[in-house]
């Protein structure tokens, strides 16, 4: 009687080279995704008072008007999405054909990017709002599309000691 072994041993070569094999038409090795050079802000900001007022008007229609509505700027609502998603969808296509949300860079509104809160909500929105270097700095890190950097810089506003521990043998000068 044959080994376990020698039994599982073509099954075992078999199976790996499912997983390492390359197909008829793909490379070996898929090339990494490129970062993106624009620097569009891809999410709708249902905090927005416009936003919001979309909503609150959406909320109120019909599921089918909801379609119609859709169907009418050229969008097809998948027949599997639910009640709430295809009001969402038709709130964020209503504030994309609006020219995006009033606080969103380059939408409807008028400069409330500029305005400074009355309070910050943390260290380092207040770092952002006061001071020049870093907010260009940050700015800089956000224009490269390094998260790992931009994260670090957070954390040393609002837990400087915590960030210096943690992070400064792979930050630091």
């Amino acid at each position: 009687m044959p080994s376990y072994a020698s039994l599982l041993l073509p099954l075992l070569a078999s199976s790996a080279s499912a997983f390492v094999a390359p197909g008829v038409n793909s490379p070996l090795v898929a090339a990494p995704a490129r970062p993106s050079s624009s620097s569009l802000p891809m999410a709708i900001d249902y905090n927005d008072p416009a936003v919001m007022e979309e909503f609150n008007t959406i909320q109120m229609m019909e599921y089918d008007d909801v379609v119609d509505e859709l169907m009418q700027s050229g969008v097809r609502a998948p027949a599997d999405m639910g009640d709430m998603d295809v009001k969402l969808m038709l709130v964020e296509l209503r504030t994309v054909m609006k020219g995006g949300s009033s606080s969103s860079p380059g939408g409807g509104g008028s400069g409330a990017n500029d305005v400074p809160p009355s309070s910050y909500a943390s260290k380092f929105e207040e770092y952002l709002w006061t001071k020049p270097v870093f907010r260009e700095y940050y700015d800089a890190l956000k224009a490269s599309g390094d998260h790992n950097r931009m994260n670090v810089a957070a954390e040393y506003c609002n837990e400087g000691q915590d960030a210096r521990d943690r992070y400064y043998s792979a930050y630091g000068p």
